[in-house]
């Protein structure tokens, strides 16, 4: 009798199980992927990642968690594109440009030297199929990734130097981390320019590798501590006026992931976009705020040297056009939505004192 009363609780806790919901089956066993960011801990960049592993932690009462890891905890992080794509790990958090030396037009999606503004760049992403063809690229290249943009980025200041830079000339001499494709740009025209991830930046600077240096926003410059070196930055941000930040998942990780937690994840990472932009928004107001009171000096380039270094980027621009034909489909996409954009924005925009 106890054998048999015994047989009857197993079948019973079986039937009652097969019968339970599938989230709270999936509660005791939570699936876990690993998160790799692009700069070090503690700077801004990664807290972003963070708080979105956090965010989707919670709405999914734990039923997906995101381990995150600072960059090149896993693996390098330009090879970030490969290992994710490989399985190595699910996610990879990091900016498009970071693939340049696998993908020509990878650049564009992180930001065009002269091209669309912040609202602008997630207008073309949305409306004007610019996420269609950032999948695409990731796509035509062989990468088993799904694309999410990560939140956008104002303007960045265009270089931290120890002197001010107003004219061409005081560029001469100087040897600068740059973003491609401001960089390769510059490089063409006969300055000395290298591009290094965020991490190695501050070391380089300390040791005189390079004697200046352009990363990010305001607000990630401060965590950056490059401030501490430098005592000007230089505006407009001319190589970035608007810019992206990317979430690759890798495709067999996003197709076992359940139905529902598959639009889970993507409406928190829709909210996340905006989110992360405001409070980036906040947080570089603070930041401007500091550099005043640290005596760091802005100083806003000649009007001549902002038009050439626009007039060059352009023209660069319509040469890797010519050499590269999915480079010249997204430039050509950008710059259609720009013409339709910009006079509607100009139209209906305040100017401000």
């Amino acid at each position: 009798m106890k054998k048999k009363g015994l047989f009857l609780v197993l079948i019973t806790g079986l039937a009652l199980a097969f019968a339970m919901p599938s989230s709270a089956l999936a509660a005791d066993k939570p699936i876990k992927w690993k998160v790799q960011g692009f700069v070090p801990s503690g700077m801004l960049y990664h807290d972003n990642i963070v708080m979105l592993a956090e965010q989707i932690k919670r709405v999914t009462s734990g039923r997906l968690i995101w381990q995150v890891f600072p960059g090149g905890a896993l693996v390098p992080p330009f090879e970030g594109i490969k290992a994710v794509s490989d399985g190595v790990y699910q996610v990879n958090y990091g900016y498009t440009a970071q693939w340049v030396g696998k993908i020509p037009a990878a650049p564009l999606f992180t930001a065009a030297p002269g091209g669309l503004n912040t609202l602008g760049m997630m207008m073309w992403q949305n409306e004007g199929g610019g996420l269609e063809l950032w999948q695409e690229m990731h796509d035509r290249y062989g990468f088993n990734v799904k694309v999410f943009p990560g939140g956008p980025i104002s303007m960045e200041s265009f270089m931290w130097s120890k002197k001010p830079l107003r004219k061409l000339e005081d560029f001469k001499g100087l040897k600068f981390r740059m973003m491609p494709l401001m960089g390769d740009v510059l490089a063409k025209h006969g300055f000395s320019v290298v591009f290094m991830p965020g991490g190695e930046i501050m070391p380089n600077l300390q040791r005189g590798v390079i004697t200046a240096a352009e990363y990010s926003i305001p607000a990630f410059d401060k965590t950056l501590g490059i401030w501490e070196v430098c005592k000007y930055v230089m505006l407009p941000g001319i190589h970035q006026p608007a810019s992206s930040t990317e979430i690759l998942i890798n495709k067999k990780a996003w197709k076992k992931l359940p139905d529902d937690l598959k639009v889970i994840v993507e409406a928190v990472i829709g909210k996340f976009r905006l989110d992360n932009y405001l409070w980036m928004e906040d947080k570089n107001l603070d930041a401007v705020d500091f550099f005043k009171e640290k005596g760091i000096e802005m100083v806003m380039m000649d009007p001549e040297t902002i038009s050439t270094f626009n007039k060059w980027a352009a023209d660069y621009m319509d040469e890797m056009s010519a050499k590269d034909e999915f480079f010249a489909k997204v430039w050509k996409s950008q710059k259609d939505f720009g013409k339709r954009w910009y006079p509607y924005h100009k139209l209906y925009t305040l100017p401000h004192d």
